[in-house]
């Protein structure tokens, strides 16, 4: 599968440290119920220090969720995860909303 390393600047203010998770909040709404989409979880991927060491990065290891009909073999785009494939698609600047970060240190 497609798995993407993504780097998100922290809003100011904002800190964690090894062990955590944050939460992401896809944009858009839920066509089965009309409300925005709900947070999704995903384990913090780097020291507390960020990839570029200052301190207000933070790096998330992002599987694009994808189900592949096992007797075509095609892609159904009905069943593509919402948060991972916003992820992995952002542009390089792209505005996120997150939360967080939750859970215990390590």
């Amino acid at each position: 599968g497609d798995i993407q390393h993504i780097i998100l600047r922290l809003p100011e203010g904002m800190h964690y440290v090894e062990g955590q998770s944050l939460s992401v909040i896809p944009p858009g709404t839920d066509p089965a119920n009309g409300r925005n989409h709900k947070p999704r979880l995903y384990s913090i991927a780097s020291t507390r220090y960020g990839d570029i060491l200052d301190g207000n990065t933070v790096s998330l290891c992002v599987r694009r969720a994808e189900y592949y009909d096992p007797n075509t073999g095609v892609a159904d785009p009905t069943k593509k995860g919402v948060c991972s494939n916003f992820l992995c698609d952002a542009a390089p600047g792209a505005t996120m909303n997150v939360a967080g970060p939750v859970g215990k240190t390590m």
